[in-house]
C-alpha cells in the first residue's frame, strides 16, 4: 500500500489550475444556447469529449431518449371591470399545459404565499403550503408567489383553470421555470403526476400589480400558454480517471444544458470539471481512488433526467464501487466570495468543511441535501457533497433565486459571459480539486457516521414529542442510539494505521453503510425509484408524524396515514438495525 504525501499533492493540484484554461472554456460555451436535446448541446458535449482527448484521456459520449419539454411564447390579457385590457409581460414553465387555440379565459384570484426572502433559495420555501382557506378557485386562475411544482400542484388541486408565479424577489426578469414534479423521466406511475394545467410566471412587479387589481374588484383574464413537450435524444459525456489501487471512484457531475447563454448556470460548472479532470490527470499516479466526470444532460427541460438515466442504467456499478458524489452547479459567479455548503451528507461533511476552511478562512455552514441539483443518486446511496460560493446577502445583484451564486440572472437571457470571473471560478476549482484528493487519496474512505447517526436521533426525537402516544417510535429511537454508539466507536479507526485486508474491510463496510443510511434519511421510496422533486425534509418516511397529531383519530386521512407511518418505522429501524450490525461486526 503505497504511502501518498497528500498535503503536496493538493498544493500541486491547486497550483495547477488554470484561470485562463477555464476562461477559454466559457469563451466557446458562450456561443452555444445548450437547450437539451438540441443541435448547440451535442457541439457543446463534442467539444467536451475533444478537449478531454486532448488531454489523453478517453472520454464517452452516450446517448439515451428522454421526455422533454420546451416552453415557447405565452401571453397574459387581463381586463378591467371598465373594459380596459393591460397586456403582462410572462414566460410559459417547461410541462405546463398547452392552452387550445385563442387561451382560456377566467377569472383571477390572488392567494397569499410567504414567499422566500431576498438572499433565500427558492428550493427552501416549496415545502411551505399556500393560503388557499375561505377561497374558491374552481375554474378560475390562481396567482400567487406559491411557485414551482407544488404550488401549481396545489393549483390544480383545487380545480385551477391555470397558475401564475409571482416571482418572490424584485429583478426586473422573467425567470424560466420547470413545472413537473417527476424526477427524471416518467414512469407509467408517475405520468399523471405532470401538470394537467397551464403555467405562467411574471415578475414581482406585475404580480403585485395585478394582486392589487384583484384586491379592487374583479378580474379577468385571457392565457395563453405554447409548450413543447416530446422525446428527443440527447447526450452524455463522461470519463474516467483510474485510481491506482482500486476500481473504486468519487462521481463528479454538472449539467451541460442551460437555459439561453447559461455561463454562471451552469457553463461555468462544465468548464471547472473539464479543468479539474485535466488537472487531476496529471496527478493520477497520486490517486487511490479514481474519479469519474459526467456531463449531464435534461437537467432544465427534463427535471435532472440526466442524472437520473446515469443512475437507473449504471445503478450496479454505482452501488458497488462509488464513494461519492460531488455537483458542480453554478460557481465562479462575480462577485460571489461567500461559501455555501449544501447539499452535504453527513458522513462526508468533515470533508468539504475542511476543504472550504483550509482555502477560504471561512467556517462555512453544513447543510443536509435539498430536491434539487441532480440530487439523483441518494437512492443509491452515495454520500452527497456540495459547496458554492454565493454572492453576500447585501449585494445588490442577490435575489431569491436557485443558482447563479444567488444572482438575479438565474435562469434569464442575461446570463452571459460578462457574469462569470475567471478568477472566483479557478478559486471555486481548486477548492472542488482539494475535496477530490481528501476523498480519492486516503487508505480508509473518510467516512464518519456518528453525524449521521446524530440525523436520526435529533429527528426521531421531536417527532415523538410530537406524536405522543398517537404512534410509538420508541423502538427507532432506541435503534438509532444504538446505531449512534457503533459509530462512535467506529470513528476509532479515522487516522489508524492497518494493514491491508483490515483496510479494505473497513472500506466495504462504510460503503455498506452509506448504502443503507442515505436512502432512509433522504427518500420515501428508496433505492430503486425516485421521490418527486417536491421538498423532503430529513428522515422524510416519518415526517407525516407531524401531520398525524393534527388529524381527527376517527377519520380516513387518520387511519390511511398511520397504517403507512407504521411500515414507514418498520422500515427505518430495520435499516438501523442493520447498519448497527455492520458496524459492530466491523469494530470487533
Amino acid at each position: 500500500m503505497s504511502t501518498i504525501d497528500i498535503p503536496a499533492l493538493e498544493q500541486a493540484l491547486q497550483d495547477a489550475v488554470s484561470a485562463d484554461a477555464l476562461q477559454a472554456h466559457l469563451e466557446t460555451f458562450s456561443t452555444l444556447f445548450r437547450d437539451s436535446g438540441t443541435d448547440d448541446e451535442r457541439k457543446a458535449a463534442q467539444y467536451i469529449f475533444d478537449t478531454l482527448t486532448s488531454y489523453g484521456l478517453s472520454p464517452k459520449i452516450e446517448t439515451f431518449r428522454s421526455y422533454l419539454s420546451w416552453p415557447r411564447e405565452g401571453s397574459l390579457t387581463i381586463t378591467l371591470a371598465d373594459g380596459t385590457t393591460e397586456d403582462i409581460p410572462v414566460r410559459t414553465r417547461s410541462f405546463g399545459a398547452q392552452t387550445p387555440e385563442g387561451g382560456l379565459n377566467g377569472e383571477l384570484v390572488f392567494v397569499p404565499f410567504k414567499a422566500p426572502g431576498k438572499g433565500e433559495m427558492i428550493f427552501s420555501h416549496r415545502a411551505v403550503a399556500a393560503d388557499y382557506s375561505g377561497l374558491d378557485v374552481t375554474g378560475k386562475i390562481v396567482i400567487t408567489s406559491d411557485g414551482g411544482p407544488d404550488g401549481i400542484r396545489r393549483a390544480q388541486e383545487r380545480g385551477a383553470l391555470a397558475h401564475i408565479h409571482i416571482w418572490p424577489s424584485d429583478e426586473g426578469a422573467i425567470h424560466e421555470m420547470i413545472g413537473t414534479p417527476v424526477w427524471g423521466t416518467p414512469t407509467p406511475e408517475t405520468a399523471s403526476r405532470i401538470p394537467k394545467i397551464p403555467a405562467l410566471g411574471v415578475k414581482n412587479a406585475d404580480g403585485t400589480h395585478l394582486e392589487e387589481l384583484v384586491a379592487a374588484g374583479t378580474i379577468t383574464a385571457n392565457l395563453v400558454s405554447n409548450v413543447d413537450t416530446e422525446w428527443a435524444e440527447v447526450p452524455l459525456v463522461s470519463v474516467d480517471i483510474p485510481g491506482t489501487e482500486s476500481d473504486r471512484f468519487l462521481l463528479v457531475g454538472a449539467h451541460i444544458d442551460s437555459w439561453y447563454e447559461g455561463i454562471t448556470d451552469n457553463a461555468t460548472g462544465d468548464a471547472s470539471l473539464i479543468e479539474m479532470a485535466r488537472v487531476l490527470n496529471g496527478q493520477r499516479d497520486q490517486l487511490r481512488y479514481g474519479l469519474r466526470f459526467a456531463w449531464w444532460p435534461c437537467h432544465s427541460t427534463g427535471r435532472y433526467a440526466g442524472s437520473t438515466w446515469y443512475a437507473d442504467n449504471h445503478f450496479t456499478e454505482l452501488r458497488a464501487k462509488a464513494i461519492g458524489y460531488l455537483n458542480i452547479d453554478s460557481p465562479g459567479t462575480k462577485g460571489a466570495e461567500v461559501w455555501e455548503c449544501r447539499y452535504n451528507s453527513g458522513e462526508i461533511e468533515n470533508v468539504v468543511a475542511s476543504s472550504v476552511r483550509d482555502l477560504s478562512g471561512q467556517d462555512p455552514e453544513i447543510r443536509r441535501p435539498l430536491k434539487a441539483a441532480d440530487q439523483s443518486f441518494l437512492g443509491v446511496g452515495l454520500p452527497s457533497l456540495g459547496a458554492y460560493t454565493m454572492l453576500p446577502v447585501d449585494h445588490p445583484d442577490r435575489k431569491a433565486v436557485g443558482g447563479c451564486g444567488g444572482a438575479w440572472w438565474w435562469h434569464t437571457p442575461f446570463d452571459t459571459i460578462d457574469k462569470a470571473d475567471k478568477e472566483v471560478l479557478a478559486a471555486d476549482t481548486q477548492v472542488y480539486v482539494t475535496i477530490a484528493a481528501r476523498m480519492c487519496t486516503p487508505v480508509l474512505h473518510p467516512y464518519n457516521f456518528v453525524p449521521v447517526a446524530n440525523d436520526f436521533i435529533d429527528t426521531i426525537a421531536p417527532l415523538q414529542e410530537t406524536v405522543g402516544s398517537l404512534l410509538d417510535l420508541t423502538e427507532v429511537l432506541d435503534q438509532a442510539i444504538a446505531f449512534g454508539k457503533a459509530a462512535a466507536d467506529l470513528a476509532v479507526f479515522a487516522g489508524g494505521e492497518l494493514d491491508a485486508a483490515k483496510a479494505e474491510q473497513v472500506n466495504r463496510g462504510y460503503l455498506k453503510l452509506s448504502r443503507l443510511v442515505n436512502p432512509a434519511l433522504f427518500t420515501i421510496v428508496g433505492p430503486y425509484e425516485f421521490d418527486p422533486a417536491l421538498q423532503l425534509p430529513v428522515l422524510p418516511a416519518l415526517a407525516g408524524a407531524n401531520e398525524l397529531a393534527t388529524l381527527d383519530p376517527e377519520s380516513d386521512r387518520y387511519g390511511f396515514l398511520r397504517t403507512q407511518l407504521i411500515r414507514q418505522r418498520n422500515r427505518i429501524t430495520d435499516i438501523l438495525a442493520t447498519a448497527t450490525e455492520i458496524a459492530t461486526d466491523l469494530i470487533a
